[in-house]
């Protein structure tokens, strides 16, 4: 006769259909994760928005020089002991950040949606408007990481799919209109996994 078990219900392992309503759960606590993570980085950016403009329109009406910059960090560094992320250099980059967007309408309500991270290889590294733009709406369309935001601008992808225009045979134009606007864009190129070495694809300056 077989020794009776000593496991108590709590014991056992989950059952398949546990399986299913722990991972309902666990995805549960991810999106919440997720969304705090969100909240905390939109209220960040709003802020280094807001000090930024504050600093650009004190420095524009000549209430404040650059002098004014370095002693609000070292206030700021003794009232608020233990807070990083304000040095004189970073209020700095709080105003090029909002004076690189203040006036464009299109990208200013999109800033949000990225990390501080994000914006300091894009304003760093972009060389016009148009370059910003098309770096932030990319990092936010494909969810890109900093490493894969600074691989793209090593790629040089700006340059590939918006300055450079491809070779298609007027062949192919004349039997599909579309096929110059979609192979101009050499992310999809990319994306699609096509070789840009081919002589039909590679982009020319």
């Amino acid at each position: 006769m077989p020794a009776p078990s000593n496991q108590s219900p709590s014991n056992i392992g989950p059952t398949i259909g546990d399986e299913v309503a722990f991972s309902e759960v666990v995805r549960l606590i991810a999106v919440s994760r997720e969304k705090a993570i969100q909240a905390v980085n939109t209220a960040l950016i709003d802020l280094y928005w807001q000090i930024g403009a504050t600093i650009s329109r004190k420095i524009e009406a000549a209430e404040w020089g650059d002098g004014v910059v370095d002693r609000l960090a070292k206030f700021i560094a003794r009232t608020e002991p233990g807070l990083r992320g304000f040095t004189r250099r970073n209020l700095f980059r709080m105003k090029q950040f909002y004076e690189a967007h203040r006036e464009d309408p299109i990208v200013s309500p999109l800033v949000a949606q990225l990390p501080w991270s994000h914006h300091l290889i894009i304003l760093g590294q972009s060389k016009r408007p148009e370059e910003r733009e098309f770096y932030v709406r990319l990092a936010i369309r494909e969810r890109w990481s900093k490493r894969e935001l600074e691989r793209q601008f090593k790629t040089a992808l700006f340059e590939r799919a918006v300055l450079s225009r491809p070779k298609v045979s007027p062949l192919v134009t004349q039997m599909y209109p579309e096929a110059l606007s979609v192979f101009r864009d050499a992310y999809n190129v990319e994306f699609l996994g096509l070789p840009l070495r081919s002589s039909r694809l590679r982009p020319t300056s």
